[in-house]
Order: C-alpha cells, then sequence, then structure tokens
C-alpha cells in the first residue's frame, strides 16, 4: 500500500487526488465532513471515536506554508491521527474511527467544528478475507481499483482534508485573566467537552491541545493537597467528560507532580480518566476497543438495601480492558470510576473479567501517595482495587473485593448484571 509522502506545506497537499469533500454550511462557516467510511455495507462500525480540541489561543498564527514549522506539536497530534496509513499501522486510530477536530475559544466558551469523518480503512484480518475470497484479482491490482488502492486514494484525500482544516483556520486572541482554575482559560476549554457521553453505543476518547499549566499556577506545593483540592473543585465545576479517556497535549510548559495530581482528581471526580500529559505519542494511547459490553444490575449497600449499578465493559484485541467504568448511586450520589485489566471472551460467548490492583476502581481516589492501599471510607468501594467475573452471555456475576480492604460482613461485595447491549 502505498505511503502518503508529507509535503511541507499545504499548498502540495492541495494537489493530491481524491473526491470533493461534503460540505455543511453552518452561519457562513464550511465543516468539513468526511463520512463514507463511517458506514460500509458488511462491515462493523468502530466502536469508539475521537474528538480533539484545539484552544484558538494557543496556537500560532501562520501562512498555511509554515503552519508545520510553527506548531510542530500541534501537526504532529493531528497528523498522527488523520494519516490514515500511519495510524493504522501504529494502531493510533482504529479502521473507520470517528475522527472530529473542533476549535474552542476560551474566551466566549464556544466550540467551532472544523472537521468530522472516519478514517477510511480496513483491519489485517478484514484484508486477509476478501483476499481468501479473490475478491482483489491481478487486473484489480493493475489498474489501481482494488481495495488496497482505493483505501490508500481515500486516506489521501481524508488527511489533506484535515490538514487544510487546521491550517486555514483563524487562530489568535488571548484567554482573560484569572485568579482561579475555574475561571481560567483552560477550565473554560475543559467545558466545552461536555456534558454527556458522546456518541450513544461508543466509547469517547478526548485529545485537549491546551495549556494547563498557567491555569495550575495555584495548586497547592503539596500532594496530598493538591489532590484534594482537584476533588473539590470539580463539586463547583459541575461538569461530565462523559466518561472520556483524554489526553492533554501541553502547548505551554510541562506540569509538575503536583499539578498534574490536582488535574488527574479534577477530571476523575467529573467521570474523565486523565490518561496522559505530554506530546503525541502512539505509544502512549490505549489501543482501540473490539468488543463493547453494557451491563445494569445492582449493588448491596448492606441492611438489605440495594442500589443501581451500571457497568460498561470495553475490550481490545487482546483482551485489555480500555475505556470501561463501572457506576452506582450512593449516598453521595452517583459515583463512577474507571476499570483496568483482562475482559477475554472465548467463541461461545462467554467472557471472564479480571480486574487491575494497581490501575482500577477505589484506589484511584486516593490523595496520598505511594503504593500501598488505603481504606477510603469516602471513596468507591471503600477503596478496593479488584474486580473479578464471568458473563454466560446474558448476565455477569462475580464480585468486587479487596485482600486487605474489607467492606461488610463477608468482606466483598457480590456483583450481578445483565447485558444490555
Amino acid at each position: 500500500m502505498r505511503r502518503l509522502i508529507f509535503a511541507s506545506s499545504v499548498v502540495a497537499l492541495l494537489a493530491g487526488c481524491g473526491g470533493d469533500p461534503v460540505l455543511d454550511k453552518q452561519d457562513g462557516k464550511g465543516l468539513v465532513k468526511l463520512e463514507a467510511a463511517c458506514s460500509l455495507a458488511g462491515l462493523p462500525s468502530a466502536l469508539r471515536e475521537t474528538l480533539v480540541v484545539i484552544d484558538k489561543t494557543m496556537v500560532k498564527p501562520a501562512d498555511p506554508e509554515t503552519f508545520r514549522v510553527e506548531n510542530p506539536e500541534l501537526w504532529a497530534l493531528v497528523t498522527g491521527l488523520a494519516d490514515g496509513q500511519r495510524a493504522s499501522d501504529t494502531g493510533a486510530m482504529a479502521p473507520r474511527e470517528r475522527l472530529t477536530i473542533a476549535l474552542a475559544d476560551p474566551q466566549s466558551g464556544g466550540l467551532e467544528q472544523l472537521f468530522t469523518g472516519c478514517l477510511p480503512g480496513l483491519s489485517a484480518d478484514e484484508m486477509a478475507g476478501r483476499t481468501g475470497k479473490g475478491e482483489d484479482g491481478l487486473s484489480s491490482k493493475f489498474f489501481g481499483s482494488d481495495m488496497a488502492s482505493q483505501i490508500s486514494r481515500q486516506r489521501e484525500e481524508f488527511l489533506k482534508q484535515v490538514v487544510i482544516s487546521i491550517a486555514t483556520a483563524k487562530f489568535g486572541g488571548q484567554a482573560r485573566p484569572a485568579d482561579n482554575f475555574g475561571d481560567s482559560g483552560f477550565a473554560r476549554t475543559l467545558k466545552t467537552v461536555g456534558p454527556g457521553r458522546g456518541t450513544p453505543g461508543l466509547v469517547r476518547r478526548v485529545f485537549l491541545f491546551a495549556d494547563p499549566a498557567k491555569a495550575l499556577t495555584t495548586v497547592p506545593a503539596e500532594y496530598v493537597a493538591a489532590r484534594k483540592q482537584g476533588f473539590d473543585a470539580s463539586d463547583g465545576f459541575q461538569a461530565n467528560f462523559g466518561q472520556s479517556d483524554i489526553y492533554v497535549v501541553p502547548a505551554g510548559r510541562p506540569l509538575g507532580e503536583n499539578q498534574r495530581a490536582f488535574l488527574d482528581a479534577f477530571l476523575l471526580a467529573s467521570r474523565g480518566d486523565l490518561k496522559s500529559v505530554a506530546p503525541f505519542s502512539p505509544d502512549g494511547l490505549s489501543k482501540p476497543p473490539v468488543r463493547l459490553i453494557s451491563y445494569s444490575g445492582e449493588l448491596p449497600l448492606g441492611g438489605g438495601i440495594k442500589t443501581p449499578m451500571e457497568l460498561r465493559l470495553a475490550s481490545a484485541a487482546d483482551g485489555t480492558i480500555v475505556n470501561s467504568w463501572i457506576s452506582y448511586t450512593g449516598s453521595k450520589g452517583v459515583r463512577a470510576t474507571p476499570l483496568a485489566g483482562q475482559f477475554v471472551c472465548g467463541a461461545e460467548g462467554v467472557c471472564d473479567l479480571r480486574g487491575d490492583p494497581n490501575l482500577s476502581l477505589g484506589q484511584r481516589w486516593r490523595t496520598e501517595p505511594g503504593k500501598a492501599p488505603q481504606p477510603l471510607p469516602e471513596g468507591p468501594f471503600g477503596g478496593m482495587r479488584l474486580i473479578e467475573g464471568k458473563d454466560d452471555g446474558q448476565r455477569l456475576t462475580g464480585r468486587i473485593y479487596d485482600p486487605v480492604i474489607y467492606v461488610g460482613d463477608t468482606g466483598d461485595i457480590p456483583l450481578v448484571a445483565r447485558r444490555t447491549e
């Protein structure tokens, strides 16, 4: 499959071949849509969508020819996701995954979509299936009408339109100065991401190109205080990031340990899972999900009282849990926390769930540094770290537990939930 060789300017990309994009004019502005790959007959849609939010005040204005040089971190982010061949090779995007790019104005709190579309492509197994059926013969390859050649042309057009949308957008301006995190330009940019879960039936991943360091200058120097302040700040902010994975690509200074601790706590309490604060790198990304199952059930709170519970389990091809959360209603309202571990399903539809003690559930809410588990009376599941269960194709039966943290009479929390989708 031929690769698109990156030109140093958008002018060179404009010379690429491909069909015209579908333009949706809104208030005199063009939203570029390339959605031909979103729904293909006989092929499943991607289970994840990706949103890139760019703080317009953090981008250096430049001519299209010099945009790449003036904004290298933003360029690396956008092309790392939109270059179909590279994104497929690195696992940064799934075939047919929706990519939406939007411009945030921290002064007004507005969000302008620049581009949305689904990345053209087939998985290795899907391509192998076509080859096995003889659907791409020698004559098709000779004339460039085979599937691989078609995908290559579509990917070139996809990347070209993404780059044009970014490089010709209107950037600049200044965020209003603020005395606290909640009034900062970064916080205003965060508010444009929510509310809600994104598209029903999909998990969501968000990349923020912004400068969080400016908003976190007043974070306490002491780790515990910074962590507590992050949780407290979410109460007044009242944001809901829809159980999204969040990657922050800094446009300014890197964050200190306590600043990151604040931001992680703030996002966690707002139903966002902070994955990284770093320049874009495919190596630091979670794998795309190939399986997504939602459950609904009840959890016992003691004294015969049960509370509603929802569980979303998404897993990659190797069984690694990604973009997964469990939520329930407790004395402090709805609590939601991410999961990590393995969720492996066999050919007959029976699935095994095994949690990771280091990365999920109650201990995500701790405020003390260190690795030793801490009982958290005010945290989800009292701070328990582990979950296990078996899905028989209709119902998941298991428990939430911890070797050193006990809840109730039995020390663990029984879990029974039915598939809802």
